[in-house]
């Protein structure tokens, strides 16, 4: 396992970057789905990411007020502050070159009306996300990638199977222990911690816990439902999420495990089980003084340590940039002179284009400079002032009339 607060100190992001936001809907199981697609700013298409929330009516946003509860006890100086960990962690990764669906869950959009509940209408509108993002032009679906946080990341490896359509699979704060222990885990701790009733605390999670052993062994039709939930959804979700880690190796997908090192939701430890466990990658990092929220205890904002830890990795997977393959041989070639060059670079392209938009990457993939011409006069070059870099090398991708191609330069 790798901790990686050193690592990051070498790991710097050089740019951020307009976004375009909009405001989408997609259907899942006869209900309407409402969400925010975020890309950054230009004609695309992005590689996507989609996040897969954590359990309970939460926003597209993951909003959570911090207050009331245990809260006192548990984040005294967070207590009163407002968390929004998906909006925020959607914002870095579109600052990096990717594309972020999120979306409002079901339950809290439909929380008196939500009709018949099933396993796929409550837990897999991520599916129905996946496929909405696919019918976008500024979508690179060549390279999808699912974010599943908390109890998202028990379902992400679930959703993959049998698609061809996911690249990286990255795990938040998960869980490799099942929902029902880890509830009963937190009514205990938490009244441990609080100085609560710990004996009653016991007394529910011994509750939950022979409820759900009975919904796994037993007839569910005869059973009551637990949350709202019926005992048969119940029954599919553990069929689903109770084999997670082996989901993970049956993907064989590149995967990335994030632990957080203050949660008291789902506590390290769990890290550590998904390490023992889980044999496709090595990548499972450790990230020092977060909560379940992504935030620092007394900070209500999501720790740009895990955003870059995010980045750094996907960086390795996907570029976020949508560049061609400067070697290969396609008919969109661009001349650029001089290369190597100084302080500008010309492009000449073959055919003058209506318009055109030049994004220039740094060699991990960051985009270090965008520039768009909705009207170029049908200009055959055009000259990009890069002063400001430093010596190194680049990728140049240029978009002329939705023809795309990509030439690496060289800075001296």
């Amino acid at each position: 396992m790798r901790n990686v607060l050193s690592l990051l100190l070498f790991f710097v992001l050089l740019s951020i970057e307009a976004q375009q936001s909009y405001p989408i809907t997609f259907t899942h199981a006869g209900k309407t789905v409402f969400g925010t697609f975020t890309t950054p700013d230009g004609p695309g298409p992005f590689p996507t990411i989609i996040i897969n929330p954590g359990s309970g009516p939460n926003d597209r946003d993951g909003t959570f007020l911090l207050s009331g509860g245990n809260v006192p006890c548990l984040y005294p100086e967070l207590e009163g502050e407002t968390v929004k960990p998906y909006k925020e962690l959607s914002d870095a990764l579109v600052d990096s070159g990717y594309a972020v669906l999120r979306y409002d869950k079901l339950e809290f959009t439909y929380p008196n009306t939500l009709g018949t509940i099933t396993f796929h209408k409550l837990w897999l509108p991520v599916e129905s996300a996946i496929e909405y993002v696919k019918t976008r032009s500024d979508v690179d679906t060549s390279c999808l990638t699912l974010i599943g946080h908390s109890e998202g990341s028990s379902l992400i490896p679930f959703i993959a199977l049998d698609r061809t359509d996911i690249k990286t699979l990255i795990s938040i704060a998960g869980a490799r222990t099942p929902f029902d222990s880890i509830l009963a885990y937190q009514l205990v701790h938490f009244a441990e911690l609080c100085n609560g009733d710990t004996i009653t605390a016991q007394q529910q999670a011994s509750q939950i816990l022979d409820y759900f052993y009975d919904v796994r062994n037993g007839n569910c039709l005869l059973l009551p439902p637990a949350f709202g939930v019926p005992a048969c959804a119940w029954k599919d979700y553990f069929e689903a999420t109770d084999p997670v880690a082996e989901n993970y190796n049956l993907n064989n997908l590149p995967s990335l495990f994030i632990g957080l090192g203050l949660d008291i939701n789902v506590p390290p430890a769990e890290l550590i089980r998904f390490q023992n466990e889980v044999t496709i990658t090595d990548d499972f990092w450790s990230i020092p003084g977060l909560n379940h929220y992504m935030t620092p205890n007394d900070d209500p904002h999501v720790s740009e340590v895990l955003t870059d830890t995010i980045v750094y990795w996907l960086r390795q997977q996907c570029m976020g940039t949508s560049i061609s393959d400067p070697t290969s041989t396609d008919d969109h070639k661009y001349l650029l002179s001089p290369n190597p060059f100084q302080n500008s670079v010309t492009i000449h392209f073959p055919v003058a284009p209506q318009q055109y938009s030049v994004s220039v990457f740094d060699p991990m993939g960051r985009k270090v400079l965008y520039n768009y011409m909705a009207n170029a006069s049908h200009l055959d070059s055009a000259t990009i002032d890069l002063s400001n870099l430093p010596a190194g090398y680049y990728f140049i991708q240029v978009v002329a009339d939705n023809q795309v191609g990509a030439v690496r330069i060289i800075k001296f």
